[in-house]
């Protein structure tokens, strides 16, 4: 399904027996979300919700990508407060910690910081 190494076999965490996924790496989530999300929950979730999830897919697929455009940025601004609400609807208030309200401040950071590369133990950023 991916080129080999792009993400690590997600497989290895999955528990069928409690249907939970352990073991997962933060690139493994990244995958998760923004490759895997839409396609797993399509026709298990009613239609409205889908979309909301694959809106949250294409979100985060737009703010990680290798090349971040500043009008890109800008719409992603404006419509993290409107995703955010989205989900508000859909789940309950316990699902809504402080890192789920995360999103709407991650399109202002990229603006203001840039794209973030990994530089060993330090981030670098690009001006």
């Amino acid at each position: 399904m991916f080129p080999d190494g792009y993400a690590a076999n997600l497989r290895r965490g999955v528990n069928l027996g409690t249907l939970r996924v352990n073991g997962m790496k933060s690139h493994d989530f990244h995958i998760w979300i923004e490759r895997l999300l839409p396609a797993m929950v399509r026709g298990y979730v009613p239609d409205h919700i889908w979309q909301v999830l694959a809106e949250l897919s294409y979100f985060f697929h737009q703010l990680c990508a290798k090349k971040l455009d500043q009008s890109i940025v800008r719409d992603l601004e404006k419509a993290a407060p409107v995703l955010v609400c989205k989900l508000e609807k859909i789940f309950p208030p316990g699902f809504f910690l402080p890192m789920q309200h995360l999103i709407v401040h991650l399109p202002y950071e990229a603006r203001m910081g840039g794209l973030c590369r990994p530089g060993g133990a330090i981030q670098s950023r690009d001006v």
